[in-house]
């Protein structure tokens, strides 16, 4: 690239402007510098400012001494060579990116670089506003699979509740006062004062209720997840707060309930209207018990995917194949609905669905759940049926199967899991039951 000064007309009797000149490939690009200076106060032939012949300065100004004005001379020449270097160095670092400079770009930067065009200030609000809007077209490096759509629900809700924070917190939210102290202050408001409304089954009233530990969790991963996201984009911000471990959001084990082989069979058995609601859902929960598939896998069963014996099928989630061998009550479900293809219901309607069917299967045991909620550790005594839900099917096939003996590695090929350790919060096996499993194997063992 090569980088010149020049006045556009020769023999003109008033100030010209000088024009910056760029040469790449077969491209050319002029740029006004908006100094003007008379022909005989330029050096053309360097490119420069001539030291003074008369009281003309390059900006036109007159009655000054000589001296002060070859000093604005010499401040106007290191002007030109510093914006010279400013391009010349724009258009090599194009080129290092792979990318090809065009006049439109070297404009936009010169722009910005004299302060012609004032970049407009990153707003944190905004970009969080435009990188949910963008989640729909954008890869997760986990799975190679565009941002699905519970986790772009969970951007928006952190959107929501980081406002609420700021409401409450009486000071606006910005890159340029987010520090360490914002985190802290993010994770105190998450604690004591943020609650969750919900209505009782009971009285039929909204009660309010503190976060859980992992709801914490997920929204300050989440507002991390927003500046990390900034930081790539090389938006400046106290970067302490992506670098502090000591603030690194706290999880507990969540308690989730499994049905066993003995309370699938009593759902089995459980008569219901055909085809009904009810009737579907059951079907549905147990083809989940049955296979370890989510709802949104076999919401998407096709015909090619059953064969004679198994269902092969690629997981929505992750996009791992699996090979699910078909069970006897798994042959009867897809029996029954050769003809109409198999119902499908929304979670949100299964999840309803199931636990009436739980209910009515007499499902009932009282079962103990222990979260820390508000910084404390809270108990709630539900019955079994209300703590089923879609999720409950893979996590029955899962501890069933552990439960059965099988080798843990073929039960991960059929419910998908790659790491060992994400598996086994799937199971739900009892200290009795681990014991019980344990026994078996010692009796073998004799």
């Amino acid at each position: 690239m090569k980088v010149n000064f020049n006045l556009r007309m020769q023999d003109v009797k008033k100030p010209q402007i000088v024009y910056m000149v760029m040469r790449w490939n077969k491209n050319r690009y002029r740029y006004s510098t908006k100094f003007k200076v008379m022909e005989k106060d330029w050096d053309n032939k360097k490119g420069l400012f001539h030291k003074m012949t008369s009281k003309t300065t390059p900006r036109n100004i007159v009655d000054i001494d000589k001296i002060a004005a070859d000093k604005r001379i010499d401040e106007s020449n290191l002007y030109l060579a510093e914006i010279k270097k400013a391009v010349s160095t724009e258009y090599y670092d194009l080129l290092k990116k792979n990318t090809i400079p065009t006049k439109e770009h070297l404009k936009s930067f010169l722009d910005k670089w004299t302060g012609r065009i004032v970049e407009e200030k990153p707003n944190f609000w905004n970009f969080i506003r435009q990188y949910i809007e963008d989640s729909p077209k954008r890869l997760d490096p986990r799975t190679g699979k565009f941002i699905g759509y519970r986790t772009i629900q969970e951007y928006k809700t952190t959107e929501n509740v980081l406002k609420e924070f700021e409401k409450e917190n009486n000071e606006k939210i910005d890159f340029d006062n987010i520090n360490i102290n914002t985190l802290i202050d993010f994770n105190s408001f998450l604690t004591t004062v943020k609650k969750i409304k919900r209505v009782d089954k009971k009285t039929k009233q909204i009660i309010e209720l503190p976060y859980s530990l992992n709801n914490i969790a997920k929204h300050l991963d989440n507002f991390k997840q927003f500046l990390r996201a900034a930081a790539s984009k090389k938006i400046a911000f106290d970067m302490s707060v992506l670098e502090d471990k000591e603030s690194k959001p706290i999880r507990e084990e969540s308690y989730n309930v499994y049905l066993n082989k003995e309370e699938l069979k009593v759902i089995e058995k459980l008569v219901l209207d055909p085809f009904s609601r009810l009737d579907k859902a059951r079907d549905l929960f147990l083809l989940g018990c049955y296979t370890g598939m989510r709802v949104s896998d076999y919401n998407n069963l096709k015909p090619h995917n059953i064969k004679e014996e198994t269902i092969d099928v690629f997981q929505a989630k992750t996009g791992i194949r699996t090979i699910i061998p078909i069970h006897r009550t798994v042959k009867k479900i897809l029996s029954k609905y050769s003809k109409t293809g198999l119902p499908k219901l929304s979670n949100q309607k299964l999840n309803d669905y199931i636990k009436e069917v739980c209910q009515k299967a007499g499902i009932e045991e009282h079962s103990e759940k222990q979260t820390t909620k508000g910084g404390a550790k809270v108990s709630i005594v539900k019955p079994k049926y209300e703590m089923v839900s879609t999720h409950t099917a893979r996590r029955s096939f899962a501890s069933n199967m552990v439960r059965d003996g099988l080798p843990i590695a073929s039960i991960m090929a059929i419910t998908g899991h790659t790491k060992e350790t994400t598996f086994r919060k799937y199971v739900k096996l009892s200290n009795q039951e681990h014991a019980d499993i344990l026994a078996k194997h010692f009796q073998k063992m004799k």
